[in-house]
């Protein structure tokens, strides 16, 4: 992933999340304890939170691009230089915008975006260049705002990094020398582009409702690279900032380039702002250097402020931002050195980079604000959110890299999270059990360790297994998967491949509208403005009377902007039994032996850890109590293809 390559641009502006709320909180999840009023807005779990009718909707707004930053090292933001700089950031052009989703109600910190068309246009509407950002999720999650997210509600900032694949090249990219070089430099017409959201707003007050704050980078892809994460180096936060409770600059990626002597630093994602859309009034010198001896220190509430002499660095420069206040709208906070002395090149091979501000305590010394990792180490999984069926497999790739280059041999290891407990209703839960995380163990194989090979990479095949309803009332399971390489620098934790793995569900070829109505009221709970806009979820007859554009919407690919659902939570066979249901809808129940078997293995839920390796057993001790016995080899067997 190389957006900190030139040619790049940078560009800033606003986007639209008009995401729902009402599925935000897990008990909204269970039908026989839902309430009309959690589709109303308002605070609290009683509600449907602060946006109930949202589309998930996508979109850039007001976005443009700011600066170029050219291969020569030179900057450039006078629209005269090149026909780029100034044009439009838009979406998607005859089709519906991209979607905005959580993963899961217990996995709502790696929101992904799908769908989504990046245009640049100039002011008559001609295009540049346009592509397809692939499917995405939220990284390095930090603090940003100054004020806490006081006017907004949401203090913290994330990033989005992916590729712009299916470019196409306008008319207008033949004016513009700086997009010919990137089309030169690029590989695979393929681009790669990172985004830094933040200072969404939750508030209606002020006409910004749903709107945040959106940096982003684009530049030249190369073939070999993850997909969702800069093979950069990194820098990490490690002054401890008590009135937050944590640390500013936590997470900033950088590049060295030894040819081009220069360092490139995003600070898009980490510089401390003073409001939602990215004004700084932050007054330090800050300044970033090499240090030549080992740093260690690491940011908790009881670790002192490191400090270090400038004998032991070698200063590179000072970032130039007090004197504009709008400096991270300009540059989305990427910061370039160039023509470094050779000195200074060949410590930065294997030595840390360190952003530093002069001491008032300390005088003659300096702070360390933030530190890359010990030893230049960076280890990563790529495409760490998945989403499964039981029987389907997927590689998860790992990246080994050292002072930026690849790094063989190393061994990373591999364990799945223990099971987190129920939620019983309580003061702090008052609508319904909520259930855990992480089991049945069985639910997820894979190996408990892998070794980089000669590029730096490694795979681990992650294959889903049967589970059923292991949290009642939700689809499936949440799987937390950490992983860590023994040589990587402890003090800045670990990380997650995080899967979603489908419940269990044979198709049901003819099935009548008891096969379906749990599914599709539950859609109705959550998603009121498809009740109110198109089709009440929950109404039979209603759903064979619009059926056609249904099946067009559950016939649709998971990654075609039209798919529903929009949280891409439901197997393939359940898609595929509503989809029978829509080409054919009967209304008529079922015979009442198999609804009674049904509920009663709905009301028979499962404890955090409970393996779930013979599922007619479990069939059959449902039905038993239920009616009082079992009705035969060959009716069970039939209710368990069948329900």
């Amino acid at each position: 992933m190389s957006y900190l390559h030139a040619p790049r641009l940078v560009f800033t502006g606003d986007f639209l999340s008009d995401v729902s709320t009402v599925n935000n909180d897990p008990a909204h999840y269970n039908n026989t304890t839902f309430k009309p009023n959690f589709q109303e807005p308002g605070k609290g779990a009683t509600n449907g939170w602060w946006n109930p009718e949202g589309g998930a909707v996508f979109d850039f707004q007001n976005c443009a691009v700011k600066q170029i930053f050219l291969p020569d090292g030179t900057t450039q933001s006078d629209p005269a230089a090149d026909i780029i700089i100034g044009q439009a950031i838009q979406g998607a052009d005859g089709r519906p915008t991209g979607k905005m989703v959580d993963l899961d109600p217990d996995a709502q910190m790696y929101s992904a975006i799908w769908c989504v068309q990046l245009r640049i246009c100039d002011k008559n509407g001609g295009l540049l260049f346009k592509g397809d950002v692939a499917t995405t999720s939220f990284r390095d999650i930090q603090m940003r705002q100054l004020d806490g997210g006081k006017s907004n509600g949401q203090p913290l900032g994330a990033t989005w990094t992916s590729l712009i694949t299916n470019v196409v090249w306008g008319d207008l990219a033949e004016q513009s020398p700086f997009l010919k070089t990137l089309r030169a430099t690029t590989q695979d017409n393929t681009l790669a582009i990172n985004m830094n959201p933040f200072g969404y707003y939750y508030a209606h007050n002020d006409g910004r409702f749903s709107l945040g704050r959106i940096m982003g980078s684009i530049g030249p892809y190369f073939v070999g690279e993850p997909t969702t994460f800069a093979a950069t180096r990194r820098l990490y936060g490690i002054n401890y900032t008590p009135s937050i409770q944590g640390t500013y600059f936590s997470v900033s990626n950088f590049l060295v380039e030894q040819a081009a002597k220069r360092v490139s630093v995003d600070f898009g994602a980490s510089f401390p702002v003073s409001d939602s859309i990215g004004t700084i009034h932050y007054n330090q010198d800050l300044r970033l250097a090499v240090s030549k001896v080992p740093q260690t220190g690491v940011a908790s509430a009881s670790t002192p402020v490191s400090y270090i002499s400038p004998d032991d660095l070698i200063e590179i420069g000072t970032l130039d931002y007090q004197n504009d206040p709008g400096w991270l709208n300009q540059t989305a906070g990427i910061v370039s050195f160039s023509d470094l002395p050779d000195a200074t090149v060949s410590a930065l091979a294997s030595n840390q980079l360190i952003l530093i501000t002069p001491s008032t305590a300390q005088p003659g010394q300096y702070a360390i604000i933030a530190r890359e990792a010990i030893d230049g180490l960076v280890m990563r999984a790529d495409n760490f959110i998945q989403r499964l069926d039981d029987g389907q497999s997927v590689n998860v790739d790992f990246y080994s890299y050292q002072w930026g280059n690849a790094l063989p041999d190393t061994a990373i290891g591999i364990t799945l999270d223990p099971p987190t407990a129920n939620t019983p209703v309580g003061p702090g839960n008052p609508i319904s059990e909520v259930y855990g995380n992480n089991f049945p163990a069985s639910g997820l194989s894979f190996e408990g360790q892998v070794t980089t090979g000669p590029d730096g990479k490694a795979q681990v095949q992650i294959t889903g297994n049967a589970i059923n309803s292991p949290r009642v009332y939700i689809d499936g399971q949440i799987y937390f998967i950490t992983y860590q390489a023994g040589t990587v620098d402890a003090a800045f934790g670990t990380e997650n491949v995080v899967v979603h793995l489908r419940d269990y569900f044979a198709e049901i070829a003819d099935p009548v509208w008891d096969d379906i109505s749990e599914m599709m009221v539950q859609y109705s709970n959550l998603y009121p403005i498809m009740s109110k806009y198109v089709v009440n979820l929950a109404d039979p007859a209603a759903l064979a009377e619009k059926k056609n554009i249904l099946i067009f919407a559950f016939s649709r690919d998971m990654n075609d902007t039209m798919h529903m659902p929009v949280t891409r939570d439901l197997s393939g066979t359940k898609r595929q039994t509503i989809l029978n249901w829509l080409n054919n809808p009967q209304i008529a129940p079922r015979p009442a032996l198999r609804t009674q078997a049904k509920q009663a293995v709905n009301a028979n839920p499962v404890a955090p850890g409970t393996a779930l390796t013979d599922r007619q057993a479990k069939y059959r001790e449902a039905v038993k109590a239920k009616n009082g016995s079992f009705p035969g080899f060959r009716a069970t067997e039939n209710l368990f293809e069948n329900l």
